[in-house]
């Protein structure tokens, strides 16, 4: 009896193994990125593959072209979303990449890339250059009607009427091929994106809760897309912010919208890094910095590409040691190790005697310093001016009670370099050894970190 049920599960088992097998190799497939280059000189082309996480793009596969200009990339499953193929890593095209389509194949007839494309096969990429060439006419016709206007006279109100009337019918007519694009294919990437950019656009006039009910940030199919960064800056926009701090607490806010997937928020991070380390505000880097990287181990969260510009923050974080300036006196200098070797905590306050911003810090500044001096607390104050007149004058007309220092040297003073001063007013909490205790952003900051630590 056992032997004679053992047949049919034997081949059972062999079917299973069959399926197993044929569904192993299916998967295994990938995505097929080819087509061919037909222009003299193009065989022996280089070309590359990048993925896209919003406007960047980072080189992930590479070919060369053959004698006959033809290329092949190695069969891989990519991730839906953009993509560029580029020749000689500068001359490049957006392309879209599904799983769902097994093969791309696509043709090019000269060069740059983008004038000069076919696609053989790919709905997804058939798609996106129908519209991005009936985008780019309309386009051209928009410059011309621009460039013709400016050389009408004012009084030929009927001409630019009849131009303004060809804009916009070509403007018109871009759109409804775009509808019409999107009717086709509503389930399709390229649909989907073009959604998620007109409902930004719509949320520009907002608030940021505005951004969020019509944008997900933890998508990453978005993410590889510039869309993405777009929400990001209409998010921040929306914040209308009067001051730095509403910046950091967007910040927060949006690596949490994105934290639900660990791509997007490894993007999110790297991304709000470069846009307030080129833009600012200063205050919004560093509270990312030193609360999301916070030393070199955390580095490896951040694009390599960011990594020297982190590095230099980094050295002035939270847990390290300050370095020992020399601050100038009248007799000569004084270290700064001295000054803070008698006080459990002492605040550096770098400021302008001419900085508005500084003066309104100045009040609440004295009264912290009175709240806390008898637990051991200090502020010594760094002045990045260039004229010794302003900041003997500051000194008294503000009644500042704490000890002034400057080299008169304004933003070049060395103070400033050592210290990565960005911008004032900017404070330092040191210990009795110079380790950096915390980085507040104001006086009240100030006042609430030395309320909890020193009792």
């Amino acid at each position: 009896m056992f032997v004679a049920s053992f047949a049919p599960m034997t081949a059972v088992f062999r079917f299973i193994s069959a399926a197993l097998a044929i569904l192993s190799v299916a998967c295994a497939v990938g995505q097929v990125v080819q087509g061919g280059l037909s222009w003299p000189g193009a065989a022996g082309s280089k070309l590359v593959l990048k993925s896209t996480r919003g406007t960047q793009h980072v080189a992930i596969d590479s070919t060369v072209a053959d004698d006959r200009g033809s290329f092949r990339f190695g069969q891989r499953t990519h991730a839906r979303g953009f993509y560029q193929l580029a020749i000689n890593d500068s001359d490049a095209v957006d392309i879209i990449l599904d799983p769902a389509e097994r093969e791309v194949e696509l043709s090019f007839t000269g060069q740059p890339l983008q004038y000069n494309i076919r696609v053989v096969r790919s709905e997804e990429n058939k798609r996106l250059w129908e519209y991005k060439l009936v985008s780019k006419e309309a386009q051209a016709i928009q410059a011309s009607v621009f460039a013709r206007k400016r050389e009408l006279r004012p009084e030929e109100t009927a001409k630019i009427l009849a131009l303004d009337s060809i804009a916009a019918r070509a403007f018109r007519l871009k759109e409804e091929h775009l509808a019409a694009v999107i009717a086709q294919a509503p389930g399709s990437f390229f649909a989907k994106v073009v959604q998620a950019d007109r409902g930004v656009e719509a949320a520009a006039q907002g608030n940021p809760q505005a951004v969020l009910d019509v944008f997900d940030f933890s998508d990453s199919e978005l993410m590889r897309s510039s869309v993405y960064d777009k929400a990001v800056l209409t998010f921040l926009r929306n914040i209308h912010a009067s001051s730095e701090d509403q910046f950091i607490a967007a910040s927060d806010s949006l690596l949490h919208y994105a934290s639900s997937d660990p791509d997007c928020r490894a993007y999110m991070l790297d991304h709000l890094i470069e846009l307030f380390s080129t833009y600012g505000p200063d205050l919004a880097l560093q509270h990312l910095i030193d609360t999301q990287v916070r030393s070199e181990d955390g580095l490896r969260n951040v694009d390599p590409r960011l990594h020297a510009k982190v590095r230099e923050i980094l050295r002035m974080g939270v847990g390290r040691t300050a370095p020992d300036i020399l601050l100038p006196t009248p007799k000569g200098g004084v270290r700064l190790s001295e000054l803070v070797a008698g006080h459990r905590a002492t605040a550096l306050f770098f400021y302008s005697s001419t900085c508005d911003h500084c003066h309104q810090e100045m009040g609440p500044l004295k009264e912290v310093r009175a709240a806390f001096a008898d637990r051991g607390f200090e502020v010594i104050g760094i002045a990045l001016d260039a004229d010794s007149a302003e900041f003997k004058a500051c000194i008294s007309e503000r009644g500042l009670p704490w000890p002034c220092y400057s080299e008169f040297k304004g933003w070049g003073a060395e103070a400033v370099k050592s210290f990565q001063v960005r911008a004032t007013p900017w404070f330092y909490l040191l210990d009795d050894r110079l380790r950096i205790l915390a980085k507040p952003h104001d006086a009240l900051a100030l006042g609430a970190w030395l309320q909890e630590h020193l009792r």
